[in-house]
């Protein structure tokens, strides 16, 4: 459902689907994308509040946004995006699969239920992503997908195995459908943010603090000394390594996966 369109400065050459946009990393890559020239669509979910401060933070940036809601899960969503791109921007350029859910637990304790949600959102809802986006980016000669995983998707952590194991499935998805689209002029590639203070690594902290019984603040200090370059992974730098994959000049990078970590893994 398109719940509200509004207009930028003007229009530009370049329009992106942003899945998962309403905050965090997803409003970062959103106004990154605008900064690069990306009219926006903003995907989301269940905060309208917060998809409205997107659609606001993108016309900021001299861009055009509008706001459309569904669940990623369900394929009339993605649908859904691709229609509101055509329709209030007249193309597709890029298409940016972001939208993601976490649970911590012992692998030996993680509820199947859990899990299977993870894969829904983080995997199937990304598949259903580039599904929409392929027949579009085909027909216009080319273009960008990019998928955002986690660096633990290239490598796994404790409390965090079923999620990792979700974003490993996004990695090989991304390669797969790099290999396959090679040929359309379609790249694809993966973006694996490090630890960001966002909403849901902050629940991720909760969980954890209860699993272990160490203060959350002792948990946040874990991970921040844990990362090279001393702070916290930030919106804007997954939106920079976005922008940059979904631009012209990546053209010849494709099946990649791209970890934006401060140096927490190295690859």
């Amino acid at each position: 459902m398109i719940e509200e369109a509004a207009q930028g400065d003007g229009g530009t050459s370049a329009a992106a689907v942003v899945t998962g946009a309403g905050r965090g990393i997803g409003r970062g890559i959103a106004v990154a994308l605008a900064e690069a020239g990306f009219d926006v669509v903003v995907g989301w979910s269940s905060d309208e509040a917060a998809a409205k401060a997107t659609v606001e933070a993108v016309h900021g940036a001299g861009a055009r946004a509008v706001a459309v809601r569904g669940d990623v899960t369900d394929p009339a969503t993605a649908a859904c995006l691709v229609d509101a791109a055509l329709t209030t921007f007249g193309d597709l350029t890029a298409w940016v699969n972001n939208a993601g859910v976490s649970v911590l637990a012992r692998v030996e304790s993680t509820a199947p239920a859990d899990l299977e949600r993870m894969f829904a959102v983080n995997v199937l809802g990304s598949l259903h992503g580039i599904q929409a986006a392929v027949p579009v980016l085909r027909g216009r000669g080319g273009g960008r997908i990019v998928n955002v995983a986690s660096d633990l998707g290239v490598q796994g952590a404790p409390y965090l195995g079923a999620y990792a194991a979700t974003k490993f499935a996004l990695v090989g998805l991304t390669q797969t459908a790099a290999l396959e689209l090679a040929a359309d002029d379609i790249t694809v590639n993966a973006v694996c943010p490090g630890t960001a203070y966002t909403d849901m690594v902050a629940a991720e902290w909760a969980t954890q603090s209860r699993l272990t019984g160490a203060p959350v603040d002792d948990v946040r200090r874990e991970y921040l000394e844990a990362i090279p370059v001393g702070r916290f992974c930030a919106p804007e730098d997954v939106g920079a390594a976005v922008a940059f994959l979904a631009g012209p000049s990546s053209g010849f990078i494709t099946g990649q996966s791209i970890c934006v970590n401060g140096g927490t893994v190295l690859r």
